[in-house]
């Protein structure tokens, strides 16, 4: 059977699984688990990755985060081949950590994320080992109940927390109240997804579906990596409108001229364009410049909170993805 392929868009939510080889355990002390810690934020930092929630177990984890870039599979890629190497060098033991190729259950944000928030955080007790969830170390549910993250990494606990009230001591109080009401049973939201893979209301998984294309088999195996692309007038006149600059300030070569920044990035990852035609349209000197300001308009997307948040410059996602929905 075909495995599915990653349905991958900006601002997606995923549970992220992985386990150990013939289940055995990927982690085997404290540095171990702080060793992933740190290579979770250099893929926030590299990739700008939002964690939500997660546990580590002795053989596998869990991780519920979103992709603002819709680069799912490099990211996860990226920190499965990279804890791998280490746990090889600092074990001596070759071969292979991970049993395979990780799991990833698309879901819908809002209603599905605080149940599956729930059923990750209750890992530890249904598998024996705390009797009191937020007592357990390696997970993010202490932060939770605190509201202290110490994390080499960004946990975006807020949204979750705050469907239980806008005051922090009593929202805080009621997400617990909520996460040790999911003791008394073993209620696993994964179980209503779609083909073992997206999880969401009936409609929700329709539009997901339909959005990129057809669907032979009931594991929906049939699935291809699409996106569509946005034609260079659209994302020439958004990045304008963004940045109130004229069409010629995209073409002057001016040192940390963001609105070329933004067209480059934008042109490669949304319109399509190889980096040699961005270069030749743009007046680029090479494709290594090219490649050198999209990473540089990435980096500064992940860093500015402000760039990310205020409605008129919100880095052109929100209003490109209201292109790419059309």
């Amino acid at each position: 059977m075909a495995r599915p392929a990653r349905i991958e868009f900006e601002g997606a939510f995923y549970h992220v699984m992985n386990q150990g080889n013939r289940r055995e355990d990927i982690f085997l002390d404290t540095r171990d688990r702080e060793k992933f810690y740190e290579i979770v934020g250099n893929i926030e930092s590299r990739y700008g990755i939002n964690v939500y929630v997660f546990v580590l177990m002795s053989n596998h984890y869990h991780i519920l985060l979103e992709t603002p870039h819709a680069n799912l599979s490099r990211a996860i890629q990226r920190l499965n081949g990279d804890y791998a190497l280490y746990f090889s060098r600092r074990h001596k033991q070759p071969g292979r950590l991970f049993q395979g190729r990780y799991k990833a259950m698309l879901v819908e944000k809002d209603v599905y994320l605080l149940e599956l928030s729930r059923y990750i955080h209750l890992n530890p007790f249904r598998a024996g080992l705390t009797r009191k969830p937020e007592e357990y170390k390696w997970s993010s549910l202490p932060a939770y109940v605190t509201g202290k993250a110490h994390f080499p990494f960004t946990l975006h606990w807020e949204w979750i927390v705050s469907r239980f009230g806008k005051r922090k001591n009593s929202a805080t109080g009621g997400y617990l109240e909520f996460v040790r009401e999911g003791m008394k049973d073993e209620n696993n939201p994964g179980l209503k997804a779609a083909g073992k893979w997206i999880l969401g209301s009936d409609g929700w998984v329709k539009a997901v579906l339909k959005r990129w294309g057809n669907f032979s088999s009931k594991e929906l195996s049939g699935v291809k990596p699409f996106r569509k692309n946005i034609s260079i007038n659209t994302l020439e006149e958004c990045v304008c409108k963004e940045f109130d600059v004229k069409r010629e300030a995209l073409e002057a070569p001016v040192y940390n001229n963001i609105a070329r920044q933004a067209i480059l990035f934008l042109a490669v990852n949304h319109g399509g364009m190889t980096l040699k035609e961005v270069s030749q349209k743009y007046g680029v000197r090479s494709y290594f410049s090219v490649s050198k300001a999209v990473s540089r308009f990435r980096q500064r997307l992940v860093k500015d909170h402000k760039l990310q948040n205020n409605s008129r410059k919100y880095c052109l996602m929100s209003r490109c993805d209201l292109y790419f929905n059309t």
